[in-house]
């Protein structure tokens, strides 16, 4: 069944009842207001009675199949609902990921940024600080290319194109280091 015929099974069975019940409370009414004063209505009276008897049998029919409906769609829900438990572990287990990701990534800044203090502060032997931080600088360029690696497989091309940018920096840097030795 699509989703429209369950729902219109659904308020089928809603309105059935309510129907039914209408049916009851009016007939119900409409006797307790008759006048019993000759055979004719005592007649139509006992008539109308039982009639309005068979009712509650059909009233339970009616809540049967409103029951039916209501469990359909508790079964919908319930279907609906259970793949979200695997969801919320998938998205637990990205949000983990991607929280490792973007740390290794500040790791990398903070690393680049005290490389470039070290080179600003650089004042008496600078050939030996050049040397250490190329050094540096180049396993700065090997974190980033591990990260752009591990992001691009863990499917996050955000990270992994920053990643990618900060390697292309680094190396960048390192060759204009290495050009003016």
């Amino acid at each position: 069944m699509a989703k429209g015929e369950k729902e219109s099974e659904l308020v089928r069975a809603a309105e059935a009842l309510e129907a039914e019940l209408v049916q009851l409370e009016t007939t119900s009414r409409a006797l307790r207001k008759m006048r019993l004063s000759s055979e004719k209505t005592i007649a139509r009276a006992a008539k109308d009675l039982n009639e309005i008897l068979t009712l509650p049998e059909k009233l339970g029919v009616r809540l049967q199949a409103l029951g039916v409906a209501m469990a359909e769609m508790q079964a919908r829900q319930q279907a609906a609902l259970e793949p979200l438990g695997a969801f919320a572990n998938e998205l637990q287990a990205r949000m983990q990921r991607l929280n490792e990701h973007m740390q290794a990534f500040a790791a990398l800044g903070k690393a680049a940024g005290e490389v470039t203090q070290r080179l600003q502060a650089a004042n008496g032997d600078r050939h030996a600080v050049l040397v250490e931080v190329s050094a540096e600088l180049g396993k700065l360029s090997d974190g980033a290319r591990a990260l752009f690696d591990a992001a691009q497989a863990d499917d996050f091309p955000e990270v992994a194109r920053e990643a990618d940018t900060l390697k292309q920096r680094v190396l960048s840097l390192r060759k204009r280091l290495e050009m003016g030795e």
